[in-house]
């Protein structure tokens, strides 16, 4: 991606965050987002259809990064040792943990929140080859962990220590073994 739009969509993107802290989503107008990131209405439509479009380009934004992390997932390893996953998750939490604040701030965190988990679960289960017809129990565990360690990286916001998470949510799914 070229660097110019690169830059234009970080902006936009911190200035959606900023802005839905401060207010309800769908009371984010196109100007006020313009203002917020620098830049002008027509270089806005230039990236995005509408405010929906927009909002949707962060969500997914923010899902990518988390997504990206759960196709290195392995059932298996997470079985045995799931300090190594649970690590490579609060890194990258921690780079991000500012904006996952806002996200929780904001009106649509609920929501986003409830499509992010579905799409963890799918993902985990596709990369490990399991389907809901022959590893019932196995997307279960993945579900139930998903759902476990999402709300335990969100709930607490703003505070994030990063050695007590990591030791609670490894204790969360050892007691729990998936096996």
């Amino acid at each position: 991606m070229d660097r110019k739009i690169k830059r234009t969509r970080t902006a936009v993107f911190n200035a959606m965050l900023d802005l839905m802290v401060e207010k309800d989503a769908s009371k984010i107008t196109v100007l006020e987002l313009c203002k917020r990131a620098d830049i002008n209405k027509s270089t806005f439509y230039l990236h995005y259809k509408s405010m929906d479009d927009c909002l949707q380009a962060c969500f997914q934004t923010i899902m990518d990064g988390v997504i990206d992390i759960s196709k290195r997932v392995r059932y298996d390893d997470i079985r045995r040792d799931p300090s190594r996953a649970v690590s490579i998750l609060l890194d990258e939490v921690e780079k991000e943990v500012e904006y996952l604040y806002k996200f929780k701030a904001s009106s649509i965190c609920g929501p986003a929140i409830k499509v992010l988990k579905e799409n963890l679960v799918s993902c985990i289960a596709q990369n490990n080859g399991f389907t809901i017809e022959k590893n019932y129990y196995e997307i279960s565990a993945i579900t139930f962990s998903v759902a476990g360690c999402i709300d335990a990286i969100i709930e607490p916001l703003p505070v994030f220590k990063k050695d007590e998470l990591s030791a609670v949510m490894c204790s969360m799914l050892k007691s729990h073994n998936l096996d």
